[in-house]
């Protein structure tokens, strides 16, 4: 997958699917799988426009994102994104127009651009069907419909809520892989070995959401999956505040330390609570690996 700037020159035709794309549920793949009946149909690479950073930041909206940069970046790839466009939301983006936005997309050669119903461009938030319009002479725009499940819509906000509430397996439904988080593997205090069930804790970007609970999921490390118990939160049990992920490997035996992972929720185990005892505590962590295991 190659990735250049927004306004960069790139030769190569393209279908264009513009938006934020902050995760990609199932409402986003249906672009990318739309832009790629195009691009096959003209021999175009798919490309994807996004933002490098969080814009919602720059609004000056105190939100977290469901994915970071490069967490987007991989689930791009997956999905089969071949160029991926990166404008940097800052405060001379955010003063575009809609017609200056639309005249620096008409540098590349586009064969069609694919976009949600309710996207919107520029300062004056032109609507998708005034991108139609002005790109009328340069290639077709193909606007799709929304995607609803039970008369809901699927978006962003939805699967952000579903997580809040910890129904991570009705979010997984709506996304197009498990909901995951990368880090590299730092040194913890080491209690998880001292109970024997040694963890591998992650340092995650102050603007990741997190799920805070306990979950089944995986952890993805040299091309093979480990089934784990993951800790996303607070350790009340030893007065601990700070808001941190480890996971507990089923079956893995050595050292993780500087190493990057990739977490998957799956299952929601429980909420994370304060044992009386260490004892209780432990005698918890093996119920919950136990279940895991025999999921």
């Amino acid at each position: 997958m190659q990735q250049i700037e927004f306004g960069k020159q790139f030769n190569c035709p393209l279908v264009l699917c513009v938006g934020y794309f902050g995760c990609m549920h199932i409402g986003h793949v249906k672009l990318v799988d739309v832009a790629r009946e195009r691009a096959n149909e003209c021999g175009a690479k798919v490309a994807l426009l996004t933002f490098d950073n969080n814009h919602l930041a720059v609004l000056g909206k105190e939100e977290k994102v469901l994915y970071t940069f490069d967490e987007r970046l991989e689930l791009y790839e997956s999905i089969g994104v071949d160029v991926v466009i990166t404008a940097r939301f800052d405060e001379n983006f955010r003063k575009k127009t809609g017609d200056e936005f639309v005249q620096e997309l008409k540098r590349y050669k586009l064969e069609s651009i694919v976009c949600g119903f309710d996207y919107s461009y520029g300062r004056d938030r032109q609507n998708a069907a005034a991108l139609r319009d002005a790109m009328s002479n340069t290639c077709k725009v193909e606007i799709v419909e929304a995607v609803c499940i039970n008369n809901v819509k699927v978006s962003t906000t939805l699967v952000k809520a579903l997580l809040t509430q910890n129904k991570i397996e009705y979010a997984n439904t709506l996304l197009s892989e498990p909901y995951f988080v990368c880090g590299i593997v730092s040194p913890g205090r080491h209690k998880g070995t001292e109970m024997g069930l040694p963890t591998a804790n992650i340092n995650v970007s102050a603007e990741k959401f997190l799920p805070k609970g306990v979950y089944g999921g995986y952890v993805a490390l040299d091309g093979k999956k480990y089934r784990a118990v993951i800790n996303v939160g607070q350790k009340p049990t030893f007065d601990l505040d700070n808001v941190n992920i480890e996971a507990h490997l089923i079956g893995y035996d050595g050292d993780l330390y500087n190493r990057k992972i990739k977490i998957s929720l799956t299952d929601f185990l429980r909420q994370i609570c304060k044992f009386d005892s260490e004892k209780q505590l432990i005698e918890q962590l093996y119920a919950d690996k136990e279940r895991v295991m025999n999921d």
